[in-house]
């Protein structure tokens, strides 16, 4: 199990908001969806750390054909949020630019905040 985990802040200013951008691999075993050129950007004001960049790249190709029970690019992107806020314990907004076919762009904004 891909796991996500945290850079620690320092503390060394007021806040630091950080934006995370990823071009999102083909996940969808069935369609190939999302195409290349989809992205997702994930942004938070960092509380305790920031998200590591190496576990973060990890745990979005986790979903490379298929993860659990996620069965669309909705819900795939609904999880990253969700997992995101949960270990940052702050808010997330996902923005997501998906190509996929038949010939569209869908974009995707999840609001996630930390639960637990």
């Amino acid at each position: 199990m891909v796991e996500l985990k945290l850079q620690p802040n320092e503390n060394r200013c007021a806040f630091t908001r950080h934006e995370h951008t990823l071009g999102l691999p083909k996940c969808c075993p069935m369609t190939g969806n999302p195409q290349w050129g989809s992205t997702v950007t994930i942004a938070y004001e960092a509380k305790k750390g920031f998200l590591e960049v190496a576990s973060l790249r990890a745990f979005v190709d986790s979903y490379i054909g298929g993860k659990g029970d996620v069965r669309s690019m909705e819900g795939m992107l609904q999880e990253i949020a969700q997992a995101c806020a949960d270990i940052l314990e702050a808010d997330v907004i996902l923005t997501s630019n998906l190509v996929i076919e038949p010939r569209q762009i869908m974009r995707v904004t999840c609001y996630a905040f930390p639960q637990g």
